[in-house]
């Protein structure tokens, strides 16, 4: 009995990598994640800082260099948890960064909605897509909102925004239609 559950284990296991070319267990790597994650509980503020694994594709890339502007969009929510009832929703956000790429001043220049009175210009598209794919410090509640001891959850989860180009480029750079992905939500909790 137990050799025929192990081999159909086996037999599932084998079916599912070699139908989504993925291992049946655990991720792939190569896709996007959000991952680094670090909250800072200062006397004020909670903060968190993330950045996006595996963002950029050759294709996306391209695209960028080439003059097509690019937007990440990353959600952040805030919960306190609770038993045996629903978590509660404390807080919210909606982040945009996006880049785009002058060709006559050959530089990037990237918009980050958490700092609005802040545009960014660099000349290199790796130190554009380190920007690109992460957040810093962003402040997510104030730590008086918080009740100390209890257990609170932060979830992130990253877009990168599909790309609506004019009439006659929609048509000639059709393979820009792929580029729009999402990352699973990663949740991490904590308490202040």
């Amino acid at each position: 009995m137990v050799r025929v559950v192990l081999f159909l284990a086996i037999v599932v296991s084998v079916s599912l990598f070699s139908l989504t070319g993925a291992p049946a267990f655990g991720g792939n790597l190569t896709e996007p994640a959000v991952d680094k994650v670090a909250i800072i509980n200062n006397l004020d503020d909670i903060q968190v800082s993330f950045e996006i694994r595996n963002a950029f594709t050759k294709e996306i890339e391209e695209g960028i260099k080439s003059g097509i502007p690019t937007t990440f969009t990353f959600f952040i929510e805030l919960y306190r948890k609770r038993n045996l009832w629903f978590d509660e929703q404390l807080n919210s956000l909606t982040l945009r960064h996006t880049v785009k790429y002058d060709t006559l001043k050959e530089e990037y220049e990237i918009a980050l909605e958490e700092k609005p009175q802040n545009t960014m210009r660099v000349k290199e598209i790796e130190q554009a897509k380190k920007i690109m794919a992460g957040g810093d410090a962003i402040i997510i509640k104030p730590v008086s909102a918080l009740k100390k001891g209890e257990q609170y959850q932060i979830r992130i989860k990253a877009t990168l925004d599909p790309v609506n180009l004019p009439f006659p480029l929609n048509y000639m750079l059709f393979f820009v239609s792929f580029w729009n992905y999402e990352t699973a939500w990663y949740e991490k909790e904590f308490t202040p």
